[in-house]
């Protein structure tokens, strides 16, 4: 086994071909990301990014992560390459599997990372929208694919990756919530309707002029659709929490993504829009009092704001987003005042 380095990545690649052999290769780490170890790999006139999972991941508390998810990354990576429009996904290049690795392309020039953009304020409305048809392509297509169903059936990923650190760790620690959560758990592992790719977000997403690139697919599973849909709201949801200045744009992107979704979706839309807001408030709460903190909510009158959103949501019945997210720009608009679900 070996575990990779800015150090040792070059003569790993040279002893197994994947490199030029006299090439002068410029190895950087690349920065974001809690479970893996990414490696930009650059030489003259090419690049490659190679990519390992860690067999323990950067955060605080204890979460065990099976180390094979990096094989169900590199199957839906591929998987997507044939689905989708060219250029949607990297290319995967090579796969070294008994040291749960594989190199992939690198994103082309010219795109930028719409979570950096959303948190310096430029919130693109038209990425969101292509976010949401682009969600809505996967899962629709994937739906009738017994070869998909077959290889990304296996819930270790989702409960390993998700339901452990995520939605039963925000139970624990918020204990009046714990039976809504459980049962949103139960409800969420109990669906199986397509391929769910399990952290689409904007980190994960560089926008072009024409075009969306996606990335990481380690908790790719076959689950409830509803679960991407909150995971990228919930991403807007949190920046409009932290940044209340441009809260009415981070929703309007809110907006613009489940307008377009639910515009490209042939499967019963309500079903997944009643999930998808429970869903939301379990996400907003684990991001707070969950494994993986998002790390630009830090003070405590925030978190409890967003903790505040989180149980409203789980507490009241409501089924459709549009009004959620209208409450949640007028929560933030009205952040001095403790506020009430609306009547």
């Amino acid at each position: 086994m070996i575990e990779l380095t800015v150090d040792n990545a070059p003569a790993y690649l040279r002893e197994r071909g994947l490199v030029p052999g006299g090439a002068d290769l410029d190895v950087r780490e690349l920065g974001w990301g809690i479970s893996n170890v990414v490696l930009s790999v650059r030489w003259s006139d090419d690049c490659l990014v190679v990519k390992q999972s860690l067999p323990k991941l950067r955060v605080e508390a204890d979460w065990p992560f099976d180390r094979s998810r990096i094989l169900v990354e590199r199957d839906c990576m591929a998987y997507l390459a044939h689905l989708l429009p060219t250029g949607s996904v990297p290319t995967v290049l090579f796969s070294d599997d008994r040291n749960f690795i594989f190199g992939m392309s690198c994103a082309p020039p010219g795109g930028v990372l719409w979570k950096e953009g959303l948190l310096a304020g430029h919130i693109d409305l038209l990425a969101a929208e292509r976010a949401g048809a682009l969600l809505a392509q996967i899962h629709s297509d994937a739906a009738e694919d017994q070869w998909a169903r077959r290889r990304f059936g296996d819930q270790t990923v989702l409960i390993q990756g998700r339901v452990d650190p995520y939605h039963l760790t925000a139970a624990q620690a918020n204990p009046w919530l714990a039976p809504i959560i459980r049962e949103e758990v139960e409800r969420l592992l109990g669906t199986q309707l397509t391929l769910v790719l399990g952290d689409y977000s904007p980190k994960n997403t560089f926008v072009y002029p024409d075009r969306l690139l996606v990335l990481d697919f380690e908790v790719a599973h076959w689950g409830d659709p509803a679960f991407d849909v909150a995971f990228c709201l919930n991403h807007l949801s949190l920046k409009a929490s932290r940044f209340p200045q441009w809260a009415p744009r981070y929703l309007s992107a809110a907006r613009s993504f489940w307008s377009a979704y639910l515009g490209a979706v042939p499967y019963d839309g309500g079903r997944t829009e009643a999930a998808a807001v429970r869903e939301l408030g379990c996400l907003l709460l684990a991001r707070i009092d969950g494994k993986s903190k998002v790390e630009y909510i830090d003070d405590e009158p925030t978190k409890d704001f967003v903790r505040d959103l989180a149980g409203q949501l789980l507490l009241h019945s409501e089924t459709r987003l549009a009004p959620v997210l209208d409450w949640i720009e007028e929560r933030i608009a009205g952040r001095a005042v403790v506020g009430q679900w609306p009547s």
